[in-house]
């Protein structure tokens, strides 16, 4: 079961009634553990993050737009991108704008907070994750194309690394845990590998054949190693930056997809397959997992909102919703004004639909 990490503590499917009826949410109170989904209806959203003006920004596939959010559920505004761009992931960049990838027209996006459409940047294949990158650039997965991809906060491509496994499909990436200094990103195909800011690339772990590995996080302060949702397996991934791995269980059919740093120190997913948002401690205890109220809703993208809440989105439900941590939030941060750009471009947004969760194909043997 392990790769030279010690044996995790697992949830047990037997347990899953009694954690369903114990979490069951109460919208009428904000309780910590409770989840509360807002109404108002999105285009299949995707990513999701903490803007720098202390509102919730989220990415819609379908409908091709950027949507603000404020931390109380409020639409406050909805961008219109070029029609069929089908964003997927949304991330703060190093400039303090906001990024994300458009699938549908290969390209790379950049918006202020104030709503600008600052420009829509070619590449070579469809983008589908990203994110801010210790060097100042933005780094992003191409899964057609097996690479990794490195833009400046300008828009111009400084290059597309080639993943040495072939038909690797690159899908989540993110910074390093403790400030290591790399990008790490997630192969469906069971590897997870490691780019330094020079594009050099080495694949440092593999969890087998019956994974299908998606999002990645490094895990909350102070703890250096790594979490990744493994969709295939029914698990979530802890690996150390020197590639000892292990993995915690979850219930047979949870799908877990998205995977996020909270700020109580836990580490939070969303369970696609299930229906449900689950948290974990950076032991391995998996806690009581909160089922979101509504049915069907495919919870995917998943972030520490500005609130000290977990937010998430329903690919599904074409909704957003939240977990209440119990966390006090944040001062509200007081936005920094967007110098003149030039003229912003008058441009008005769907890749082919990601994937759907599989059957469970449950991890029983390494």
């Amino acid at each position: 079961m392990l790769k030279g990490l010690r044996t995790l503590p697992t949830s047990r499917p037997g347990l899953f009634l009694v954690l369903c009826l114990f979490f069951t949410p109460l919208p009428s109170n904000a309780q910590t553990g409770s989840i509360q989904e807002f109404p108002t209806v999105f285009g299949m959203p995707q990513g999701i993050v903490a803007g720098p003006d202390g509102n919730v920004w989220l990415v819609e596939q379908a409908s091709s737009k950027v949507a603000q959010v404020s931390p109380a559920g409020s639409l406050l505004r909805e961008i219109a991108l070029s029609p069929g761009s089908g964003p997927l992931s949304i991330v703060v960049g190093p400039d303090g704008n906001l990024w994300f990838t458009e699938g549908g027209l290969s390209r790379i996006g950049k918006l202020s907070v104030g709503g600008a459409l600052l420009g829509e940047f070619q590449v070579a294949s469809p983008p589908e994750s990203i994110a801010a990158g210790p060097d100042g650039n933005l780094w992003f997965t191409e899964e057609s194309a097996g690479k990794i991809g490195k833009m400046d906060t300008n828009g111009r491509l400084l290059g597309e690394f080639t993943i040495p496994t072939a038909d690797s499909k690159p899908r989540g990436i993110s910074v390093g845990p403790c400030g290591d200094g790399n990008l790490w990103f997630t192969e469906q195909n069971g590897r997870i590998g490691r780019i330094d800011t020079a594009g050099n690339i080495a694949e440092v772990a593999n969890t087998g054949p019956a994974s299908s590995l998606r999002g990645i996080t490094p895990g909350p302060g102070g703890d250096c190693n790594l979490y990744i949702a493994d969709l295939g397996q029914d698990c979530i991934v802890q690996m150390t930056t020197t590639g000892l791995w292990g993995v915690i269980f979850l219930p047979i059919g949870s799908g877990p997809t998205g995977v996020i740093a909270g700020p109580d120190g836990n580490i939070w997913f969303t369970e696609k397959g299930l229906n449900r948002i689950g948290h974990m401690t950076p032991a391995g205890v998996v806690r009581p997992e909160a089922q979101v109220p509504s049915s069907q809703t495919f919870p995917d993208g998943i972030a520490a909102g500005p609130d000290a809440n977990i937010w998430f989105t329903e690919a599904g439900g074409n909704r957003v919703g939240r977990v209440i941590t119990g966390v006090a939030a944040p001062p509200t941060p007081t936005p920094t004004p967007t110098p003149p750009q030039g003229p912003v471009p008058q441009i008005s947004k769907t890749v082919v639909p990601r994937r759907e969760t599989p059957a469970p194909r449950p991890f029983r043997t390494p």
